[in-house]
């Protein structure tokens, strides 16, 4: 089940949002929110919450446990500037852009990247060979 959330006008550059965007595509959730904790960057705050309004929605709209979410898609986009005004020498006036940033997150229960399914393909890998060990030593 696919559950969406948005942030717009995050003031921000949209640049400097998805090198966290980038980090986080395709992780679990919950990682992705630990993970953020210790991101030194300004992005990672408004990420880490529209992260957690994800699972928040997932659980009241869909009554889907935050542990089986993952990032599925997660897309940043420019949302055009403020223009503020400096003062320059001989009385004039220099623009300065203060951009601004939507952010757009898909997370589902089930993962959709290369890396989100090598974890699972992994966690399974460790199960079976877990349960072949069980049957062998029931055998002997």
């Amino acid at each position: 089940m696919k559950t969406q959330a948005s942030a717009n006008t995050i003031r921000m550059s949209c640049r400097k949002v998805r090198l966290i965007a980038d980090m986080v595509r395709g992780m679990n959730a919950l990682e992705a929110i630990s993970r953020l904790q210790f991101v030194r960057r300004d992005a990672s705050a408004p990420v880490a919450q529209l992260i957690k309004s994800a699972i928040a929605n997932a659980g009241h709209n869909h009554k889907v446990e935050p542990e089986v979410l993952w990032i599925s898609e997660i897309s940043v986009d420019n949302a055009g500037f403020l223009k503020r005004f400096r003062p320059r020498a001989m009385g004039r006036a220099a623009e300065i852009h203060k951009h601004l940033a939507h952010i757009q997150l898909t997370v589902s229960d089930e993962p959709r990247t290369g890396r989100a399914a090598k974890l699972l393909a992994k966690k399974a890998d460790k199960t079976a060979r877990a349960a072949a060990k069980k049957v062998v030593k029931a055998v002997k």
